[in-house]
């Protein structure tokens, strides 16, 4: 495969741990798009829209996303300060 720095291309294979899917399955071809959460410094940012975009409909989620993003940022505002 060619690296590219920018644009969208096929990087990861994703599978699905509840085997939907699998051929047949409800997820069967989706498309996935995946995030550094360790070094990619938009990933929290990009978790944040998330979490706002999903909170009516999925609202566990929303807060998860949220606490994850905000001891994320926290772990690394620490690290920075040292």
């Amino acid at each position: 495969m060619e690296k590219r720095d920018v644009g969208i291309y096929e990087k990861f294979s994703v599978r699905r741990t509840d085997g939907t899917d699998n051929p047949g399955g409800k997820h069967e071809n989706c498309r996935y798009f995946v995030l550094d959460l360790d070094h990619d410094k938009f990933s929290i940012p990009a978790i944040l829209a998330y979490a706002e975009a999903c909170s009516i409909e999925y609202p566990v989620l929303s807060v998860d996303l949220l606490a994850f993003a905000n001891a994320r940022q926290n772990k690394v505002d620490e690290t920075e300060l040292k």
